[in-house]
């Protein structure tokens, strides 16, 4: 069964449906049930679920749905209410909403500058790149690590995520660099780049100039096309969802382009497995 943040997409998705099915504007719709219009947006954007009340107002006394709509819909609205393992954490918003979109996820496809994708980072590793940073308290540095290890669950189990990564070199060298957190890192990597569901790709220095220079973004892809697939980009101070349909569409070029340009999987593994030799 997909989890709470698709089934919170497909509730405002199905939401939208009706109210302009029935000719009626958010700026009613907020009216109709006491709120602002940003609520409402929020709902249909599938940030925020309604209240049975709420539900039954909208889609019984403004929206002309009958019985047999409504009570598919407070199914739907019960579903979206669950809470997933990592609301608990207090994370911000955007990282939240992605864990979400993440745990239904069936593939992903991410290309990465300078650090390890978060699939795929050893806790040494994360923890390293946290304490770089001087506006996290170590508590939302812990809750942040904990999130990116169990996330990482994703990449086993029977259904696990199919992941396509495409990581610069310069992300390997500085691991290279860093001493015994490193070197478990690159050794991690060579070994999780063999699991049949991951494809690890490398692009190399000697690719030159590439499409990918001005930053790293991943993109989400979702069982039965129940929801529209997504991009995601995170940066030093907070991160964003991209559900624009033309914006995705040119990132899965771009990313076309980046494998293209990289070494072949095999290739790629004995780059890996010979920076983590020399990194020991």
């Amino acid at each position: 069964m997909p989890g709470p943040t698709i089934r919170r997409r497909q509730l405002g998705i199905e939401l939208v449906r009706l109210r302009e099915a029935a000719g009626i504007s958010r700026a009613a719709a907020a009216t109709a049930i006491g709120c602002s219009a940003a609520r409402i947006g929020h709902i249909e954007a599938g940030r925020n679920v309604p209240s049975k009340t709420d539900l039954i107002v909208l889609l019984r006394d403004h929206y002309g749905a009958d019985q047999a709509t409504l009570d598919a819909f407070e199914e739907l609205r019960m579903e979206a209410s669950r809470r997933g393992w990592w609301s608990n954490l207090g994370l911000p918003e955007p990282m939240s909403a992605y864990i979400g979109l993440e745990s239904d996820a069936i593939a992903i496809k991410t290309f990465e500058l300078e650090l390890v994708p978060g699939l795929l980072q050893t806790e040494g590793y994360a923890r390293t790149l946290y304490d770089l940073l001087d506006h996290l308290s170590a508590k939302e540095i812990d809750r942040r690590i904990a999130a990116r290890m169990q996330r990482q669950d994703r990449l086993s189990g029977s259904n696990p995520i199919a992941l396509t990564a495409v990581i610069s070199q310069a992300a390997l060298e500085r691991c290279a660099q860093h001493n015994t957190v490193g070197a478990a890192q690159l050794q991690q990597l060579a070994q999780q780049a063999q699991l049949p569901n991951v494809e690890l790709l490398v692009l190399p220095f000697d690719r030159g100039l590439h499409v990918g220079m001005n930053g790293p973004f991943s993109l989400l892809s979702f069982p039965d096309e129940l929801l529209a697939d997504v991009a995601y980009q995170e940066y030093v101070v907070g991160s964003h969802i991209i559900d624009d349909e033309t914006v995705v569409r040119q990132l899965y070029t771009l990313f076309s382009k980046l494998r293209s340009q990289a070494l072949g999987a095999n290739e790629s593994l004995t780059m890996i497995s010979e920076l983590a030799e020399q990194s020991r």
